[in-house]
């Protein structure tokens, strides 16, 4: 899944309200331990506005975008719950990306 926000609707709310509602349906449902998403390196902006919600950098792939610059990406995660018990991990977004204010301006 992929979230973004028009450079002229940023700040004034609608990320927020698009991952609030992300972030209750995964909680809703249950079924997931963690969210997961990519960050370009460089949208500083992006990274603070995921931090406010719980989400931590946990790892950065070098060369992950391959049509912009820079082309690394944070790997940032959001923990639901902690399941000691489950062998194997529930990801919201483990092969795709949630990207609020997508690429650098």
């Amino acid at each position: 899944m992929t979230l973004g926000c028009l450079a002229p609707y940023r700040r004034s709310g609608i990320g927020t309200l698009m991952l609030h509602h992300v972030l209750r349906y995964v909680e809703e449902d249950g079924n997931f331990d963690s969210i997961f998403l990519h960050v370009q390196v460089n949208n500083d902006s992006a990274i603070k506005f995921y931090q406010k919600f719980g989400f931590s950098i946990v790892e950065t792939k070098p060369a992950y975008y391959k049509r912009i610059e820079p082309a690394d990406a944070h790997v940032l995660q959001k923990t639901l719950k902690n399941n000691n018990n489950s062998s194997e991990t529930n990801h919201a977004a483990s092969n795709s990306s949630i990207i609020a204010n997508g690429q650098t301006k």
